[in-house]
């Protein structure tokens, strides 16, 4: 059976990265590869991980973003899909289960997403914000259209074939802060069709302690003009 590597990049949240950690010990599909990057936190995230040492690989990097944790993630990833999953996010049980069948069923999709709770932190846990499901396109078109003008996929619900990032290449670090789930979505699109699964499978969770990202709208007509320059010739 396939395997499937799950990659957590982690920056100083011990309060959330045991919960990340178990929600994939909870799912169906039992071949699964974790892969947690701490990057560079100084809390006491090392101190959670340590506690599942013989369960996951755990590698430490100096503090270098996001994009630098994943790409890290990816190169140690021996599964033949990716998925990711921040650190203060949560699969639900089927997630991976459910994703591998549309693979299954049509080898030639390159990325699965799939819809997800918003939960905002309460005093008594976690409260449901809204949910957000993804839209169905029936064209190649519709898709290049519609994520050219906005990024509708959620980061943590994403699965990908691992072999495409040898086509695409990895995060690009020049969108540490803003913008770099965008780009690679845009520049996988360039090498496969993607398709989704308009039912709730995460639980991606806001809190005080979320890193915060503004709008860099400088780096999004980049990222757009580089797109299009690759994604509109395919669409013929």
């Amino acid at each position: 059976m396939d395997t499937v590597s799950v990659v957590i990049p982690a920056y100083n949240h011990e309060k959330f990265i045991g919960d990340a950690i178990e929600s994939l010990f909870n799912q169906t599909y039992p071949h699964i590869d974790i892969i947690v990057v701490d990057d560079g936190s100084t809390d006491g995230t090392q101190n959670i991980l340590n506690r599942y040492r013989n369960r996951i690989t755990a590698i430490r990097q100096s503090n270098s973003g996001v994009c630098a944790a994943r790409n890290a993630g990816i190169r140690l990833a021996r599964g033949r899909y990716i998925c990711f999953l921040d650190s203060d996010d949560l699969f639900l049980p089927d997630k991976i289960e459910r994703q591998l069948e549309v693979f299954h069923k049509n080898p030639k999709i390159g990325l699965v997403h799939t819809g997800a709770n918003v939960m905002s932190k309460a005093m008594d846990g976690w409260n449901l914000w809204y949910t957000y499901t993804p839209p169905v396109f029936h064209s190649r078109d519709e898709q290049i259209k519609a994520l050219l003008e906005a990024n509708y996929i959620v980061c943590s619900t994403v699965m990908v074939r691992r072999d495409l990032f040898s086509l695409a290449g990895l995060f690009d670090t020049r969108y540490r802060h803003y913008g770099e789930d965008y780009d690679m979505w845009l520049r996988l699109l360039a090498w496969s069709d993607f398709s989704s699964i308009p039912e709730v499978m995460l639980h991606y969770r806001w809190h005080g302690g979320n890193q915060s990202r503004s709008a860099d709208q400088k780096a999004i007509s980049n990222i757009r003009q580089e797109a299009a320059a690759r994604l509109v010739p395919a669409t013929g």
